[in-house]
């Protein structure tokens, strides 16, 4: 948007004269806007507001050499006028030149040294460029004629900003001591504010380790004036830093009193419990909780004192995270029982939540796994169901226990309870209401099996061994049975068979059942898993043919994910067989899913996932549209889509995909820019820090690197031969961005590996250094070709000679590091290529090395040394198409091996991208020395003869390479699936047609064309440069 006059001398003149340049600009005519801009300069040369406007018009057209003469010349004539200043500064904002800016508003400020805007905007100039030192000098200038806090506190935090990025220790020490001392006066003066200016104060305490002081401070009044009732929770870090454990944990008892939901309390509440448990002192005061059993005690005050109707997770999750501690050094079963049944009791009364079984993942993997494995089944069962237990939809009486109605009479008292989540979350450690047990085997009449109903009595009395149930009614197909428990009469509600899913509520019980189940489960055998997944499939189709998928176009709902576990055992069965088949299976389950549910990122997420691994990116890529994946997500889920599409030999999407991160990063830097100036402006002190962080954090990101080598390497091969230049030096430590969790995982906790990111991000580290090698090499082979003489161009050739070398050990070293392929999982990325490419047969190591030397040899005239290269790289060629063909066989499923195989095809095509390449490097290099001589061969020399011969003979070998992968291009093997019979036990209606087979087909048809016509067109380059 431009920006629109504020301050005009000329009144509503001028304004009305520029106007019309702000609409076109502000809509993206900059075209109509220059016009615009010329016609008021016509009437008025002078004026400086239309001539910026005019420079911004320019640059936006392309036109920058143009716009920055008319910039200069505006800089030269000092501005100071508001409108004209924010123009130029959007044109300098736009074109990378912060520190103009600077100079800008420097020599606005001189010209009215009073005036509080222009003040305001050169500190923020100062900010764009992170000059601390200036901004600290620009904020105290401007706070001692306009004397406003906010001025003042700008200040102050470019100290602590000076302070943070010093390397000198002392100087910090100063620095922070100047910030401290600047805000006490403050305090002293009792000018303190804002919220703001207290959380910076705290910042300055931190960073100079003063927790005494910060303590102190939080608890004065002016803490709490300006920020009310938050003194307690403000306490808390620093009470953990000074180690005062016994007052930490009164202050989270209160809180929690207050709070039972907020788990950023319970935290430090059990930190104080464990530490004041190691020291072991007698305490007399009750209050704190120093030993197990007063933390227990204390837990279950928190889980009685809930009031009815309202049950939160956080007490539930206190008890769990209490036996998670107590496992780690002994066995709290005698405390708080088992942790299995804990973990049952939670699921019991959240399963209703999707967030439940998130919330016991952490503590599924610390029960033993034998235990989880022989009790697995009790995670199912808890309410009734089973894994064969379906969705049904009608007005029947809800089942076993949610209509439970219990009658009892204690001490002259009656009371009820009707469902399970009430009793749960009522109950006492001795209330009546407390688990229910079958503590005898009443008979019951004949027709009523224990096997297919649920019975329940309570833990206090016994139910007679011979007392036999009455029935009292017939209802809907529900018996009441009535039994007398000495002075406790229970009424059983009981359905024959098993219990039914009726309700959206009862889906996602059923649902979190069968997914704590499955992760706690010995894993399935590849049959086991396809039953597993066929029974899943049958619950969702009976969900649909019911009613019971309520999705619309912007929410999903429960019974989604019956197609989503189902396709997640397929996967493993999948894997376990190492055949397609399942794995088509699952995409025609997910697609369905998908049509009914367009907003569910699970099967989108899965279908990208699957595609992939069948080796169809472009049916990945469609499915990954939908994501509609931008800004941050370019690079956190970089890994899952765009990683892929090269070794799934789709260069041309890929290009497209890396120029949209690149340009992601590179705006994000613009945009980070902004972010800070806003952080001053709204006092949000805190944030400067993270938002520097952020951009420091992205500014090393490691698929930001790669995404950078990836596409210049791939220009090689999808695009017309171009320039390639040195890249930017990669990042000392690169970070990782990824997302790991994105896609959801149901393996037990013995599959989950803890080092799977680390190890995985060392792999892809690793690649990225051969490429960048790779890319630096052929940087330099560039370099080499132009005309200067050979002695200007040896600094070069020792570089190149240094790549090299660095680029094959290493090839050798990475070899030996990643020998071992990776296991497969549907949640973690595929093997990194690095495995694949230093794994091969193909001597990619001697085949880059070789190539690359030849371009030096000749640039720098050392004829026998590129005769040797030349031939040695000719000779490689045909022995490289042998066991390209022998690493790309078919063996087993060809649709399961298709993603290795086009992995293994990926890396010989870029290969070839990069070989002709070259080969156009080492044209130039030669063709200029022949080209002044006559074209007889007796001008000739016998050096330029071989030379000449030998490179058409390695061009040849070249395009018989090409020739070999046309071939093997005809021959690529088909999806040969028939979904017919997969679309049969959908039961689907003639209204959906399954879009699998049809994506998988044209998928593999595009792919093959285009790599088809990048051959074509590498092939007729070559031709072009035979001498």
């Amino acid at each position: 948007m431009a920006v629109r006059p504020q301050h005009m001398h000329d009144g509503g003149i001028v304004e009305r004269r520029l106007r019309p340049i702000y609409d076109w600009l502000d809509i993206g005519n900059n075209k109509k806007a220059l016009q615009e801009a010329e016609k008021v300069l016509k009437k008025s040369p002078s004026l400086q507001a239309a001539r910026a406007l005019k420079a911004l018009a320019l640059f936006r057209l392309g036109k920058g050499l143009e716009a920055q003469v008319v910039l200069d010349a505006l800089a030269d004539e000092k501005p100071s006028d508001d409108t004209t200043l924010q123009a130029m500064t959007i044109s300098y904002r736009e074109s990378q030149q912060l520190h103009k800016v600077c100079m800008l508003y420097e020599n606005a400020v001189k010209s009215e040294p009073t005036n509080e805007e222009l003040h305001s905007h050169l500190f923020m100039s100062y900010v764009r460029v992170g000059d601390y030192r200036s901004q600290q000098r620009a904020a105290m200038a401007l706070y001692k004629f306009a004397p406003k806090n906010p001025y003042y506190f700008w200040a102050v935090m470019s100290i602590v900003l000076q302070a943070k990025t010093s390397e000198d220790n002392t100087k910090r020490g100063i620095l922070l001591a100047l910030a401290q001392r600047m805000v006490d006066n403050f305090i002293s003066e009792n000018k303190m504010e804002a919220e703001q200016e207290a959380r910076l104060y705290i910042m300055i305490l931190e960073l100079q380790e003063k927790w005494e002081d910060i303590l102190k401070f939080i608890e004065s009044p002016l803490y709490s004036q300006l920020v009310p009732g938050s003194t307690a929770q403000a306490s808390i870090p620093y009470l953990k830093k000074l180690g005062q454990w016994k007052r930490l944990n009164v202050v989270c008892k209160e809180l929690l009193w207050d709070n039972q939901d907020r788990w950023d309390y319970y935290v430090p509440y059990f930190d104080s419990v464990f530490y004041l448990m190691k020291e072991n002192e007698e305490d007399t005061d009750s209050s704190i909780d120093n030993t197990a059993e007063k933390c227990h005690e204390f837990i279950c005050q928190l889980v009685e004192s809930m009031s009815s109707g309202r049950t939160l997770r956080g007490p539930y999750l206190a008890r769990l995270e209490l036996w998670k501690r107590l496992a780690v050094d002994g066995d709290p079963t005698s405390l708080i029982g088992s942790g299995l049944a804990l973990c049952v009791q939670y699921l019991r009364v959240f399963a209703n939540k999707p967030c439940a079984v998130p919330d016991l993942r952490p503590y599924l993997g610390m029960i033993p796994q034998k235990e989880r494995e022989e009790n697995c089944r009790e995670f199912l069962t808890c309410l009734g169901f089973d894994e064969n237990s379906e969705p049904e939809s009608g007005s029947l009486i809800e089942t076993t226990f949610a209509q439970r109605v219990v009658t009892y009479t204690d001490l002259g008292k009656e009371y009820r309870t009707s469902t399970v989540a009430e009793s749960e979350s009522a109950q006492g450690r001795n209330s009546l209401s407390g688990k229910l047990l079958i503590l005898g085997k009443p008979r019951f009449p004949p027709d009523v099996g224990l096997d297919t109903c649920k019975v329940s009595s309570f833990t206090l009395g016994g139910v007679h061994p011979h007392c036999s149930p009455r029935v009292e009614k017939l209802e809907f197909g529900i018996r009441a049975y009535v039994i007398p428990i000495h002075n406790v009469v229970v009424t059983f509600n009981i359905i024959h068979g098993r219990k039914l899913c009726q309700s959206a509520d009862d889906i996602q019980r059923h649902i979190s059942c069968l997914a704590a189940w499955r992760l706690v489960a010995a894993p399935l055998s590849s049959t086991g898993a396809l039953e597993l997944a066929a029974t899943l499939r049958g619950h969702y189709m009976r969900c649909l043919q019911k009613g019971l998928v309520t999705s619309n176009i912007t929410e999903f709902c429960a019974a989604d994910h019956y197609g989503i576990l189902a396709a997640h055992h397929y996967f493993y069965a999948g894997v376990e067989q190492q055949s397609s088949a399942p794995i088509v299976e699952a995409l025609c389950l997910l697609e369905l899913v998908l049509h009914h549910s367009p907003a569910n990122f699970h099967a989108k997420l899965l279908l990208v996932k699957l595609y992939h691994l069948l080796g169809n990116a472009l049916a990945a890529d469609s499915i990954y549209q939908r994501l509609e994946v931008k800004h941050i997500q370019l690079v956190s889920l970089g890994w899952l889509h765009c990683a892929r599409l090269a070794p799934a030999c789709l260069a041309s999407r890929a290009l497209q995909l890396l120029a949209d991160t690149r340009a992601f990063l590179k705006h994000h830097g613009k945009d980070s820019v902004e972010h800070l100036t806003y952080a001053y402006k709204y006092g949000t002190f805190e944030k400067l820090v993270e938002l520097s962080a952020w951009a420091a954090r992205l500014e090393a990101c490691g698929w930001g690197a790669a995404a950078a080598r990836d596409q210049a390497l791939l220009a090689q091969l999808a695009g017309p031969p171009a320039l390639l230049h040195q890249p930017s030096r990669l990042p000392a430590l690169p970070t990782d961005n990824r997302d790991l969790n994105v896609i959801v995982n149901y393996e037990p906790p013995q599959f989950q590996d803890d080092n799977l990111k680390a190890r995985t991000f060392d792999q892809e580290v690793s690649y990225l250094r051969l490429k960048d090698a790779l890319v630096s090499a052929i940087a330099l082979c560039i370099e080499l070709a132009d005309s200067r003489p050979v002695e200007e161009k040896k600094g070069h050739y020792e570089q190149l000679n240094t790549c090299v070398e660095a680029f094959s050990g290493a090839m050798e070293k990475c070899r030996q590091l990643y020998a071992e392929k990776e296991r497969i999982s549907i949640s973690a990325p595929f093997p990194s290529r690095i495995i694949a490419f230093v794994n091969s047969p193909v001597p990619y190591r001697e085949l880059y090395a070789t190539i690359l030397r030849l371009v030096g040899e000749l640039a720098i005239s050392r004829t026998t040394a590129a005769h040797d290269a030349c031939e040695t790289v000719a000779r490689l060629l045909p022995k490289a198409q042998l066991q390209l063909q022998d690493e790309i066989a078919v063996k087993g499923d060809p649709v399961w091996r298709m993603r290795d195989r086009l992995e293994s095809l990926s890396n010989y095509l870029e290969f070839i991208g990069i070989i002709t390449f070259l080969l156009g490097v080492c044209n130039e290099l030669f063709s200029p020395a022949s080209a002044k001589k006559s074209k007889k061969k007796t001008n000739h020399s016998p050096d330029e003869i071989k030379t000449s011969e030998l490179l058409n003979k390695l061009n040849n070998s070249a395009q018989t390479s090409i020739a070999f992968l046309e071939n093997i291009l005809d021959e690529w093997p088909k999806y040969e699936v028939s979904i017919d019979e997969i679309l049969a036990k959908l039961s689907l209606d003639d209204k959906y047609q399954s879009p699998v087979e049809n994506k998988l087909k044209t998928g593999r048809d595009d792919m093959l064309n285009d790599v088809r016509n990048i051959l074509k067109r590498k092939s007729k380059y070559l031709k072009s440069l035979l001498q």
